[in-house]
Protein backbone atom coordinates (compact mmCIF):
# COMPACT_ATOMS: atom_id res chain seq x y z
CA UNK A 1 0.00 0.00 0.00
CA UNK A 2 1.46 3.01 -1.25
CA UNK A 3 0.40 6.05 1.43
CA UNK A 4 1.68 9.92 1.15
CA UNK A 5 1.07 13.19 2.35
CA UNK A 6 0.72 11.92 5.94
CA UNK A 7 1.03 15.12 6.78
CA UNK A 8 -2.61 15.59 6.22
CA UNK A 9 -4.12 12.50 8.12
CA UNK A 10 -4.42 12.58 11.75
CA UNK A 11 -2.99 8.86 13.43
CA UNK A 12 -6.22 7.80 14.62
CA UNK A 13 -6.92 8.38 10.78
CA UNK A 14 -4.35 6.56 9.20
CA UNK A 15 -4.75 3.63 11.78
CA UNK A 16 -8.68 3.48 10.35
CA UNK A 17 -6.88 2.70 6.66
CA UNK A 18 -4.27 0.19 8.17
CA UNK A 19 -7.32 -1.53 9.48
CA UNK A 20 -9.01 -1.67 6.38
CA UNK A 21 -5.47 -2.43 4.52
CA UNK A 22 -5.21 -5.67 6.60
CA UNK A 23 -8.80 -6.79 6.12
CA UNK A 24 -8.67 -6.84 2.37
CA UNK A 25 -4.86 -8.27 2.67
CA UNK A 26 -6.79 -11.38 4.75
CA UNK A 27 -9.39 -13.59 3.76
CA UNK A 28 -12.18 -12.68 6.10
CA UNK A 29 -15.01 -13.95 4.18
CA UNK A 30 -17.82 -10.66 4.90
CA UNK A 31 -17.20 -7.12 5.38
CA UNK A 32 -19.31 -5.53 7.73
CA UNK A 33 -20.69 -1.98 7.68
CA UNK A 34 -23.36 0.12 9.42
CA UNK A 35 -25.66 1.61 6.87
CA UNK A 36 -26.38 5.54 7.06
CA UNK A 37 -29.47 5.59 8.85
CA UNK A 38 -31.25 8.36 6.86
CA UNK A 39 -34.20 6.33 6.42
CA UNK A 40 -34.67 4.45 9.38
CA UNK A 41 -32.36 2.93 12.26
CA UNK A 42 -28.77 1.97 10.93
CA UNK A 43 -28.63 -1.69 10.67
CA UNK A 44 -25.65 -4.09 10.26
CA UNK A 45 -25.06 -4.97 6.71
CA UNK A 46 -22.69 -7.81 5.92
CA UNK A 47 -21.22 -8.07 2.49
CA UNK A 48 -19.27 -10.99 1.03
CA UNK A 49 -15.81 -10.62 0.33
CA UNK A 50 -16.42 -11.35 -3.37
CA UNK A 51 -18.91 -8.95 -3.84
CA UNK A 52 -17.09 -6.25 -2.00
CA UNK A 53 -13.85 -6.66 -4.20
CA UNK A 54 -15.83 -6.77 -7.54
CA UNK A 55 -18.07 -3.73 -6.85
CA UNK A 56 -14.14 -2.09 -6.35
CA UNK A 57 -13.28 -3.70 -10.12
CA UNK A 58 -16.18 -2.20 -11.82
CA UNK A 59 -15.25 1.32 -9.84
CA UNK A 60 -11.72 1.48 -10.88
CA UNK A 61 -12.24 -0.20 -14.69
CA UNK A 62 -14.91 2.93 -14.98
CA UNK A 63 -12.68 5.56 -13.56
CA UNK A 64 -9.80 4.35 -15.21
CA UNK A 65 -7.71 4.00 -12.03
CA UNK A 66 -4.23 2.44 -11.94
CA UNK A 67 -1.13 1.89 -10.08
CA UNK A 68 0.27 5.51 -11.54
CA UNK A 69 -3.24 7.28 -10.15
CA UNK A 70 -2.97 9.23 -6.88
CA UNK A 71 -6.33 8.93 -5.15
CA UNK A 72 -7.66 11.57 -2.35
CA UNK A 73 -8.91 9.73 0.57
CA UNK A 74 -11.37 12.22 2.54
CA UNK A 75 -14.25 10.46 3.51
CA UNK A 76 -15.31 8.93 6.79
CA UNK A 77 -13.50 5.04 6.92
CA UNK A 78 -16.33 3.58 9.08
CA UNK A 79 -19.16 4.22 6.26
CA UNK A 80 -19.58 2.66 2.82
CA UNK A 81 -18.31 5.49 1.13
CA UNK A 82 -14.89 6.16 2.73
CA UNK A 83 -14.65 2.16 2.92
CA UNK A 84 -15.21 1.33 -1.08
CA UNK A 85 -12.36 4.54 -2.00
CA UNK A 86 -9.92 2.72 0.41
CA UNK A 87 -10.49 -0.58 -1.11
CA UNK A 88 -10.92 0.48 -4.80
CA UNK A 89 -7.37 2.48 -4.29
CA UNK A 90 -5.82 -0.84 -2.91
CA UNK A 91 -7.35 -2.99 -5.98
CA UNK A 92 -5.46 -0.73 -8.02
CA UNK A 93 -2.49 -0.51 -6.37
CA UNK A 94 -2.68 3.36 -6.71
CA UNK A 95 -1.09 5.87 -4.19
CA UNK A 96 -3.27 6.82 -1.16
CA UNK A 97 -3.25 10.43 -0.67
CA UNK A 98 -5.29 10.18 3.06
CA UNK A 99 -6.91 13.92 4.23
CA UNK A 100 -8.53 14.23 7.96
CA UNK A 101 -12.04 14.22 6.63
CA UNK A 102 -13.78 17.69 7.05
CA UNK A 103 -15.60 20.22 4.97
CA UNK A 104 -12.95 21.57 2.52
CA UNK A 105 -10.58 18.42 1.85
CA UNK A 106 -8.52 20.13 -1.30
CA UNK A 107 -7.62 23.08 0.20
CA UNK A 108 -5.19 21.18 2.53
CA UNK A 109 -3.43 20.03 -0.20
CA UNK A 110 -0.48 22.34 -1.60
CA UNK A 111 -1.12 24.69 -4.68
CA UNK A 112 1.42 22.46 -6.77
CA UNK A 113 0.02 19.08 -5.52
CA UNK A 114 -3.05 17.36 -7.58
CA UNK A 115 -5.11 14.60 -7.40
CA UNK A 116 -6.20 11.82 -10.27
CA UNK A 117 -9.56 10.49 -8.46
CA UNK A 118 -11.30 12.17 -5.30
CA UNK A 119 -14.55 11.37 -3.70
CA UNK A 120 -16.75 13.99 -1.72
CA UNK A 121 -20.08 14.72 -0.59
CA UNK A 122 -22.00 17.08 -1.66
CA UNK A 123 -21.10 19.86 0.72
CA UNK A 124 -17.46 19.43 0.77
CA UNK A 125 -17.87 19.94 -3.24
CA UNK A 126 -19.26 22.88 -2.16
CA UNK A 127 -16.67 24.59 0.11
CA UNK A 128 -13.71 23.12 -2.40
CA UNK A 129 -14.81 25.40 -5.06
CA UNK A 130 -12.10 27.21 -5.52
CA UNK A 131 -9.75 24.21 -4.84
CA UNK A 132 -11.19 22.32 -7.75
CA UNK A 133 -8.52 22.33 -9.82
CA UNK A 134 -6.59 19.97 -7.54
CA UNK A 135 -8.00 17.15 -9.21
CA UNK A 136 -8.63 15.44 -12.34
CA UNK A 137 -12.11 13.74 -11.23
CA UNK A 138 -14.31 14.54 -8.78
CA UNK A 139 -17.39 11.93 -7.64
CA UNK A 140 -19.95 12.98 -5.87
CA UNK A 141 -22.03 10.99 -3.57
CA UNK A 142 -24.25 10.93 -0.18
CA UNK A 143 -27.02 12.85 -1.56
CA UNK A 144 -28.45 15.72 -4.81
CA UNK A 145 -26.30 18.62 -5.10
CA UNK A 146 -28.08 21.90 -6.07
CA UNK A 147 -28.70 22.41 -9.90
CA UNK A 148 -27.02 25.49 -8.96
CA UNK A 149 -23.78 24.21 -8.03
CA UNK A 150 -23.77 21.84 -11.08
CA UNK A 151 -23.87 24.54 -13.04
CA UNK A 152 -21.50 26.67 -11.58
CA UNK A 153 -18.83 23.50 -11.80
CA UNK A 154 -20.11 23.15 -15.89
CA UNK A 155 -19.18 26.48 -16.10
CA UNK A 156 -16.02 26.80 -14.49
CA UNK A 157 -14.59 25.38 -17.89
CA UNK A 158 -11.55 23.11 -15.71
CA UNK A 159 -10.23 20.04 -17.36
CA UNK A 160 -12.28 17.69 -14.73
CA UNK A 161 -14.39 15.14 -14.87
CA UNK A 162 -17.58 16.02 -12.37
CA UNK A 163 -19.31 12.76 -11.36
CA UNK A 164 -22.48 11.97 -9.59
CA UNK A 165 -23.05 8.32 -8.30
CA UNK A 166 -26.08 6.58 -7.31
CA UNK A 167 -25.30 3.47 -4.66
CA UNK A 168 -26.59 2.58 -1.01
CA UNK A 169 -25.09 0.54 2.15
CA UNK A 170 -27.22 -2.26 0.29
CA UNK A 171 -25.15 -1.90 -2.86
CA UNK A 172 -21.82 -2.12 -1.40
CA UNK A 173 -20.85 1.40 -3.54
CA UNK A 174 -22.10 3.32 -6.20
CA UNK A 175 -24.48 1.14 -9.18
CA UNK A 176 -24.80 3.59 -11.92
CA UNK A 177 -23.02 7.20 -12.42
CA UNK A 178 -24.17 10.18 -13.64
CA UNK A 179 -21.65 12.75 -15.55
CA UNK A 180 -22.65 15.99 -14.55
CA UNK A 181 -24.41 18.03 -16.85
CA UNK A 182 -26.81 14.97 -18.21
CA UNK A 183 -29.67 14.23 -16.48
CA UNK A 184 -29.81 10.60 -16.41
CA UNK A 185 -28.06 7.60 -14.52
CA UNK A 186 -25.76 5.22 -16.50
CA UNK A 187 -25.76 1.64 -15.23
CA UNK A 188 -21.56 0.17 -14.21
CA UNK A 189 -20.91 -2.89 -15.94
CA UNK A 190 -22.83 -5.54 -15.40
CA UNK A 191 -25.50 -3.92 -13.79
CA UNK A 192 -29.22 -3.70 -15.27
CA UNK A 193 -32.59 -2.12 -13.61
CA UNK A 194 -36.63 -2.73 -13.96
CA UNK A 195 -38.88 -0.50 -11.94
CA UNK A 196 -41.96 -2.06 -9.77
CA UNK A 197 -45.51 -1.02 -9.74
CA UNK A 198 -45.02 1.84 -7.35
CA UNK A 199 -42.26 2.82 -10.39
CA UNK A 200 -39.43 2.28 -7.68
CA UNK A 201 -36.11 1.02 -9.13
CA UNK A 202 -35.40 -2.49 -9.17
CA UNK A 203 -31.42 -3.49 -9.16
CA UNK A 204 -29.69 -6.70 -10.75
CA UNK A 205 -26.23 -6.79 -10.51
CA UNK A 206 -24.97 -10.72 -10.59
CA UNK A 207 -21.73 -9.93 -9.95
CA UNK A 208 -22.63 -8.45 -6.82
CA UNK A 209 -25.20 -11.10 -5.30
CA UNK A 210 -28.31 -8.70 -6.25
CA UNK A 211 -31.03 -10.12 -8.03
CA UNK A 212 -34.22 -8.18 -8.22
CA UNK A 213 -33.05 -5.96 -5.03
CA UNK A 214 -36.39 -3.39 -4.64
CA UNK A 215 -35.95 0.39 -3.53
CA UNK A 216 -37.70 3.12 -2.91
CA UNK A 217 -36.08 5.49 -5.15
CA UNK A 218 -38.83 6.12 -7.85
CA UNK A 219 -37.59 6.97 -11.13
CA UNK A 220 -38.52 7.16 -14.77
CA UNK A 221 -36.65 3.89 -16.61
CA UNK A 222 -35.39 5.12 -19.92
CA UNK A 223 -33.93 1.73 -20.90
CA UNK A 224 -32.98 -1.45 -18.37
CA UNK A 225 -29.38 0.52 -18.14
CA UNK A 226 -30.72 3.97 -17.58
CA UNK A 227 -33.06 6.14 -15.81
CA UNK A 228 -33.61 9.57 -14.11
CA UNK A 229 -33.85 9.59 -10.48
CA UNK A 230 -37.01 11.66 -9.31
CA UNK A 231 -36.70 10.99 -5.30
CA UNK A 232 -37.69 9.15 -2.42
CA UNK A 233 -41.41 7.07 -2.61
CA UNK A 234 -41.34 7.86 1.23
CA UNK A 235 -41.35 11.79 0.27
CA UNK A 236 -43.67 11.54 -2.31
CA UNK A 237 -46.48 14.47 -1.97
CA UNK A 238 -49.54 13.99 -3.44
CA UNK A 239 -51.39 17.25 -4.11
CA UNK A 240 -53.81 17.44 -5.86
CA UNK A 241 -53.83 14.44 -7.93
CA UNK A 242 -50.50 15.58 -8.53
CA UNK A 243 -47.44 13.19 -7.11
CA UNK A 244 -44.70 16.46 -6.32
CA UNK A 245 -40.96 14.66 -5.61
CA UNK A 246 -39.33 17.18 -2.88
CA UNK A 247 -36.10 16.06 -3.45
CA UNK A 248 -36.76 17.32 -7.51
CA UNK A 249 -37.90 20.26 -6.99
CA UNK A 250 -35.07 20.91 -3.57
CA UNK A 251 -32.67 21.14 -6.30
CA UNK A 252 -34.25 24.58 -8.37
CA UNK A 253 -34.33 26.09 -4.77
CA UNK A 254 -30.84 27.85 -3.95
CA UNK A 255 -31.07 29.26 -0.18
CA UNK A 256 -27.94 30.04 1.97
CA UNK A 257 -29.60 28.18 4.40
CA UNK A 258 -30.17 23.86 5.55
CA UNK A 259 -33.76 23.09 4.49
CA UNK A 260 -36.06 20.39 2.71
CA UNK A 261 -39.49 20.02 1.63
CA UNK A 262 -42.52 17.69 3.05
CA UNK A 263 -45.95 17.52 2.80
CA UNK A 264 -48.58 18.64 5.31
CA UNK A 265 -52.17 17.30 5.43
CA UNK A 266 -54.70 19.75 3.79
CA UNK A 267 -58.58 19.37 3.52
CA UNK A 268 -58.27 20.50 -0.22
CA UNK A 269 -55.32 19.14 -1.57
CA UNK A 270 -55.47 15.96 0.29
CA UNK A 271 -51.69 17.44 1.07
CA UNK A 272 -49.72 20.47 0.52
CA UNK A 273 -45.94 21.30 -0.51
CA UNK A 274 -44.41 22.65 2.51
CA UNK A 275 -40.80 24.11 3.34
CA UNK A 276 -39.04 22.96 6.73
CA UNK A 277 -36.10 25.05 8.12
CA UNK A 278 -34.73 25.73 12.06
CA UNK A 279 -36.35 29.00 14.11
CA UNK A 280 -32.82 30.78 13.68
CA UNK A 281 -32.82 30.57 10.03
CA UNK A 282 -35.89 31.95 9.63
CA UNK A 283 -36.09 35.24 7.94
CA UNK A 284 -39.35 37.52 6.35
CA UNK A 285 -37.55 37.54 3.47
CA UNK A 286 -37.64 34.40 2.67
CA UNK A 287 -40.73 33.96 1.62
CA UNK A 288 -39.78 36.52 -1.71
CA UNK A 289 -36.72 34.34 -1.94
CA UNK A 290 -39.23 30.59 -2.45
CA UNK A 291 -41.55 32.96 -4.79
CA UNK A 292 -39.03 34.09 -6.85
CA UNK A 293 -37.44 30.47 -7.39
CA UNK A 294 -40.35 28.34 -7.36
CA UNK A 295 -43.76 28.29 -9.43
CA UNK A 296 -47.14 27.07 -9.33
CA UNK A 297 -47.91 23.45 -7.65
CA UNK A 298 -43.76 23.32 -7.06
CA UNK A 299 -44.24 26.72 -4.72
CA UNK A 300 -44.52 25.57 -1.19
CA UNK A 301 -47.60 27.15 0.35
CA UNK A 302 -46.41 26.78 4.17
CA UNK A 303 -43.31 26.95 6.00
CA UNK A 304 -42.51 24.68 9.20
CA UNK A 305 -40.42 26.03 11.65
CA UNK A 306 -38.17 23.43 13.58
CA UNK A 307 -36.26 23.70 16.79
CA UNK A 308 -33.41 21.85 15.04
CA UNK A 309 -32.51 19.62 12.43
CA UNK A 310 -31.59 15.84 12.76
CA UNK A 311 -28.58 14.74 11.02
CA UNK A 312 -27.35 10.79 10.50
CA UNK A 313 -23.54 10.37 11.45
CA UNK A 314 -22.61 11.39 8.09
CA UNK A 315 -24.63 14.65 8.22
CA UNK A 316 -27.83 13.45 6.02
CA UNK A 317 -30.60 15.36 7.50
CA UNK A 318 -33.06 13.39 8.56
CA UNK A 319 -36.47 14.12 7.52
CA UNK A 320 -38.87 12.17 9.91
CA UNK A 321 -36.94 13.02 12.79
CA UNK A 322 -36.14 16.38 12.01
CA UNK A 323 -40.16 17.03 12.12
CA UNK A 324 -40.44 15.84 15.31
CA UNK A 325 -38.55 19.01 16.32
CA UNK A 326 -41.64 21.28 14.82
CA UNK A 327 -42.41 24.29 16.73
CA UNK A 328 -45.26 26.04 14.08
CA UNK A 329 -46.43 26.70 10.83
CA UNK A 330 -46.36 29.85 8.83
CA UNK A 331 -48.88 29.36 5.85
CA UNK A 332 -47.68 31.20 2.87
CA UNK A 333 -51.56 31.46 1.02
CA UNK A 334 -52.55 34.14 3.19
Amino acid sequence: MKISFKKYASEPYLNELTKLWHWYQSSEPYLEVYSSGTSGPAKLIRHPRAAVLASAQMSVQFFSLTANSKIGLSLPLDKIGGIMLAIRAFLAEAQIVPINPQINPLAQLGPEESLDFISLVPNQLMASRKEWNKAKQILVGGGPISAKLEQEALEAKLDIQFWQSYASTETISHVAIRKLGKDYYQALKSVSFAVNAQNCLVINAPSLGIENLETKDQVELLDEHQFRWKGRQDNVVLSGGLKLYPEEIEQKLNLEIPFFLTGLPDDQLGEMLAIAITNRDYKEGIKNEISLQLSGVERPKAIIILSEFSYTSTDKIMRTASLANQQGIIDLRN
